[in-house]
């Protein structure tokens, strides 16, 4: 008999908050939970450490290439088997009734469904957080307008989400081997592919936030902004070629980089027309709701680009 849902786990040397993880899924034969290891320092202290990995209908899963997220979670699609798939991050968990939650939207005719999330201090979960709380806002929305569009395309992370493994293989949809953002063009395929979707007003997720996690301190890591950047580049040229970019995410980045690396900056700012109808256009919208001074700063700097001054 064939799982109903499959959630996949990447880890890397959290295995005490990868136990808290686990512990927030319940045993079911109805949930296959593959926890894919990418090659930390202890793994083969495990299995003897932890009993929480060799309880029922649960895959432990080692690999030595040390890949990352984004190569642990293509090893995990590989050997999952259910109708559902969920994703989830080590150092998060699921909320105490997450079980009722997706067993009550199984039925589904919709490829993707969305959830809310809540966030919390990894250390403390009775502290909530902000983090992602542009999630939060994208649901909002939905509710508010029945807008789609945010949700297909701008919500990025896996977590949070029940996709349809049928979507996955019909369309051979994998996650990205990078350091940086290997979840965006995964979920940017999914959302473009998906006939359906739903948006169930419940929370199933909670995101946790550490000082030493991949996303702290963001963008300020060697490299994280140029993978980061060319990543959300490559996802709005994408958009932007099918005529279904509303909204670019790579405008963060051109901040970003022209707060922190003119170089970088100059680079894109000569390919801004590939993403904009124009590079006014661009300029525009990176600097809308910008305070007066800081325009006429960036418009300067990226005349004076625009002239092969600079």
């Amino acid at each position: 008999m064939k799982p109903l849902f499959s959630i996949i786990i990447p880890h890397y040397d959290i295995p005490d908050l990868l136990m808290r993880c686990l512990k927030s899924i319940p045993v079911s034969k109805e949930i296959q939970v593959i926890v894919v290891d990418d090659n930390s320092p202890e793994a083969d202290t495990y299995l003897e450490r932890y009993s929480e990995l060799s309880r029922p209908y649960l895959e432990f899963i080692r690999t030595t290439k040390g890949g990352g997220a984004g190569y642990a979670r293509n090893v995990g699609l590989e050997h999952a088997k259910g109708e559902w798939l969920l994703f989830a991050d080590a150092d998060d968990f699921y909320v105490e009734d997450m079980y009722d939650i997706i067993s009550s939207n199984a039925d589904s005719e919709a490829d993707v469904i969305y959830f809310k999330k809540e966030s919390v201090l990894s250390e403390n979960i009775i502290q909530k957080t902000d983090r992602d709380i542009y999630i939060d806002r994208m649901i909002n929305n939905y509710y508010a307008n029945g807008d789609e569009w945010p949700l297909r395309f701008m919500y990025c992370p896996t977590w949070g989400k029940m996709i349809k493994r049928d979507l996955i293989n019909k369309f051979n949809i994998r996650f990205e081997e990078i350091r940086y953002s290997n979840d965006a063009f995964f979920s940017l395929f999914v959302g473009y592919h998906a006939e359906t979707i739903e948006v169930v007003n419940k929370v199933l997720y909670v995101l946790t936030s550490r000082p030493d996690s991949l996303v702290a301190n963001y963008c300020s890591k060697p490299n994280e902004l140029r993978i980061r950047a060319e990543v959300h580049y490559r996802s709005d040229l994408f958009l932007h070629q099918h005529q279904m970019c509303k909204e670019r995410s790579m405008k963060q980045y051109l901040l970003l980089m022209f707060n922190n690396d003119r170089k970088l900056f100059k680079y894109y700012f000569f390919k801004l027309d590939e993403i904009y109808p124009s590079k006014l256009s661009a300029l525009r919208d990176i600097s809308r709701n910008k305070p007066i001074r800081f325009k006429v700063k960036f418009y300067l700097y990226s005349l004076l680009l625009w002239l092969r001054i600079l």
